[in-house]
């Protein structure tokens, strides 16, 4: 009876060795691949996201990528391209193909992202066609941005007093396209950030409310040169039978582009993004965020210069973002570099901090260079492989 006991003991003993052994290598394998197997969950759920087909659109969406910079000749719009000049650059194929420090499992989840962004949010702007029987058509350019050139370097500058405590200026212009927003000078400011603007992206307060005095001048050089476009939230649709329709609250900067166009013949005509183009930008926000948890469900609108990244994804190979996502170099509270008064409220108007976040995760650029150098690079959806 004794030696029975004590094999049952040895027995039971040497199953529960084993079943700990088996649990503890489990669970050790289990946190250690913690980080890559939170990833490939957010992947599968941003999967099934991708394999939802998002609302039809009313005109065509796709990118001739074929039809690069070099000698382009925007038909109808009277635009004038910049020759293409750069390409990635040394630091950047650095950053691109030799960051050891990135898990794959990262890698993977960057690219599910700007997959689902590149379906889900697809770029145009309205054309003269579109709205073929409206009267107010004569401000609309003959064809849609996105078919008539692509680039392969481009900067979005941002606004940022930040950009005061960098130099900038002879990096940005180097870039074959710098895209800027509403009222933001280089006048004065080259150093900082640069000279060139070959496209400017205003909200639908510009002119009503900001740059007044710019807008109407003929001798004024921030809306004289290059491409002007207008980012549309929800307040220029399409309506019924080849017409347009716009919102009340946006119909008086809608006359003004009217105006503009009629004041400044030779000017290029200005491009107005699809309808539904920020909403849509909206709504990937929320996706990301409900599915990542790494932020809140947006509730505020984007920000134009969220409206602007998305924009460039669809027109450049390679996107270089500046201070949109804030170095840690400045400490004031100051918004703009060519406005030494004008503080950050504690009332938001955009939903900032969910588009930071959204871009880090995009970025090719290590957290610690972006925290230094307040730059992201961003590869464009013709550089992403998507099925």
């Amino acid at each position: 009876m004794t030696k029975r006991t004590l094999l049952f003991f040895v027995t039971g003993l040497c199953v529960c060795i084993m079943v700990y052994g088996i649990l503890s290598s489990t669970l050790l394998a289990r946190i250690m691949h913690m980080p890559c197997r939170i990833v490939n969950d957010v992947q599968q759920q941003l999967q099934m996201v991708r394999n939802i087909t998002p609302e039809p659109l009313l005109s065509d969406q796709g990118v001739n990528r074929s039809q690069r910079s070099d000698g382009v000749d925007l038909v109808g719009t009277s635009e004038k391209v910049l020759s293409n000049r750069t390409g990635i650059r040394p630091s950047d194929a650095d950053t691109v193909f030799n960051s050891r420090e990135e898990m794959p499992c990262v890698s993977d989840l960057r690219e599910e992202l700007l997959c689902a962004l590149k379906k889900n949010v697809p770029f145009s702007t309205i054309t003269r066609k579109q709205a073929s029987r409206d009267v107010r058509n004569v401000v609309l350019p003959e064809e849609s941005l996105e078919k008539l050139a692509h680039f392969n370097s481009c900067a979005v500058v941002s606004s940022s007093h930040a950009l005061r405590l960098h130099t900038y200026g002879q990096e940005i212009d180097s870039h074959d396209i710098v895209l800027r927003f509403n009222c933001a000078p280089t006048d004065q400011f080259e150093q900082f950030v640069g000279s060139r603007t070959d496209i400017r992206m205003i909200n639908t307060l510009v002119p009503l409310r900001h740059c007044q005095e710019e807008f109407w001048s003929r001798n004024s050089t921030m809306f004289k040169h290059g491409i002007l476009v207008v980012g549309n939230m929800d307040g220029i649709n399409f309506g019924p039978r080849g017409s347009l329709d716009i919102r009340p609250h946006i119909r008086q900067a809608f006359d003004n582009l009217v105006k503009y166009s009629r004041t400044f013949p030779k000017r290029a005509k200005p491009f107005i993004q699809r309808p539904r183009f920020g909403q849509d930008i909206m709504a990937e926000l929320a996706r990301f965020c409900v599915t990542t948890g790494l932020c809140d469900r947006p509730r505020l609108r984007p920000s134009s210069g969220m409206l602007g990244i998305v924009m460039m994804l669809h027109l450049c190979d390679w996107v270089r973002v500046y201070e949109l996502v804030p170095s840690n170099k400045d400490d004031s509270k100051l918004m703009y570099y060519f406005d030494e008064k004008t503080m950050w409220t504690a009332h938001d108007m955009h939903s900032y901090s969910q588009e930071r976040v959204y871009v880090r995760t995009l970025s090719l650029t290590p957290e610690k260079g972006i925290e230094h150098t307040g730059v992201v690079l961003l590869k464009g959806f013709s550089q992403t492989q998507c099925d």
